[in-house]
């Protein structure tokens, strides 16, 4: 275990699964704010591929590439290719080092060719995270980047978005928003429910900014412990937003997933089919960053 720590955050990376973060905790008051690992369940042995994302992987903050949902890539001359649920990064063991407060973490990606890179630093308050991926093919290839970052969910949390965010599109079918695809407008009493919880309800849902943003941030805002965490990204390259939300709906656990991504709507084809697909070029390197702040909340 690769760990980081200041007088604020403490934070912990598991290079051999994945580079997850496993633990960020706001040390001025001792809370974890990330779900944790769940001890009770079972470890699934890695004995087939691809690994399917269950109850024991769902916990701290994991990287998706190419892809969330499981689809088929078919733009390489050798495919159809097969992109793994949840994509590749979060199964597999990384290159990690820890240098002068830096992790810095590596991957060749099994897929397609790709080489995929993240270094995490601690700055006061905030997390700082660097990607950079590079298609290591001379072909075009669509594919999807999101952050999977699972923050506990309890009474007293919800989220503050920018002003923009007026429409979202149901990511999920049936749950919370409805039919999968389904725009949500500000307008209607179920946009609410995108930013307030109700943590036993049994539910669980997910959506997406409909339109690119200009403006790259979400707040989670703990009114119990009387803290924020604001998540900032680089719209240039990373120009949407996805919520996941577990209200006990999904395997009873109560979680809100903060998915900043390149692309909408969990997969290639997905995006593709709403005209927001993401080509990584050939031979192409990309970079981006993200912050992840936390600070008490105003008396």
């Amino acid at each position: 275990m690769l760990t980081l720590e200041n007088e604020t955050l403490r934070l912990e990376v598991d290079a051999q699964r994945g580079a997850k973060i496993t633990r960020l905790t706001y040390l001025e008051k001792g809370i974890d704010l990330l779900v944790g690992k769940p001890e009770s369940v079972p470890q699934p042995s890695p004995s087939s591929w691809p690994v399917r994302f269950t109850l024991a992987d769902s916990y701290g903050f994991d990287e998706m590439f190419p892809t969330i949902d499981a689809d088929t890539c078919t733009s390489l001359p050798w495919g159809p290719i097969a992109f793994p649920d949840h994509g590749d990064l979060w199964s597999l063991p990384h290159l990690g080092t820890l240098c002068d407060g830096v992790i810095t973490t590596e991957v060749l990606g099994t897929s397609f060719p790709y080489r995929f890179m993240r270094t995490v630093r601690l700055n006061g308050p905030t997390v700082e995270l660097g990607y950079t991926v590079t298609n290591l093919t001379p072909y075009p290839v669509e594919v999807l980047w999101a952050a999977h970052m699972l923050f506990a969910l309890h009474r007293g949390i919800s989220l503050e978005l920018p002003d923009e965010v007026d429409t979202v599109i149901n990511a999920y079918e049936g749950g919370i928003f409805g039919p999968k695809g389904q725009l949500i407008t500000h307008q209607e009493r179920l946009f609410d429910r995108c930013c307030s919880f109700f943590p036993d309800s049994g539910l669980c849902g997910k959506w997406y900014t409909a339109r690119p943003l200009q403006n790259g941030w979400v707040r989670v805002v703990d009114g119990v412990h009387r803290i924020t965490t604001t998540i900032r990204f680089d719209t240039a390259r990373v120009p949407y937003l996805g919520v996941w939300i577990s209200e006990g709906g999904w395997q009873d656990q109560r979680s809100i997933g903060i998915e900043p991504a390149t692309a909408p709507m969990d997969s290639p084809s997905n995006a593709r089919e709403y005209g927001a697909s993401h080509l990584l070029k050939p031979h192409a390197t990309e970079t981006w960053r993200m912050e992840v702040t936390t600070s008490p909340l105003p008396d």
